[in-house]
């Protein structure tokens, strides 16, 4: 039993937010490793950013949110010009 509901609130939990490798915006596709230019060409320009610190407190790179339809959010990681992450969640 206690499997079972551990199992079912993980699942849940995992279709809130969804970090992957890749994004569709309508016919292209954004992927881990494409410039942040193309990021900024097929998503536009970011609603919120927030820098990305080094363990050591240095500037790495940014982090930017953009709201789509329907409640999603869609964090962007930029790492040395970068995309090096893409998640995409509901509120």
């Amino acid at each position: 039993m206690r499997r079972s509901l551990l199992a079912t609130l993980l699942l849940s939990l995992s279709l809130a937010a969804h970090a992957g490798s890749t994004y569709r915006i309508g016919s292209e596709v954004l992927t881990v490793g494409d410039s942040a230019v193309r990021a900024m060409q097929l998503l536009g320009t970011p609603d919120f950013k927030e820098p990305v610190e080094s363990e050591y407190g240095g500037h790495q790179g940014e982090r930017w949110q953009y709201q789509r339809d329907g409640g999603r959010i869609v964090t962007v990681t930029v790492i040395n010009g970068k995309v090096s992450d893409i998640e995409d969640r509901t509120r």
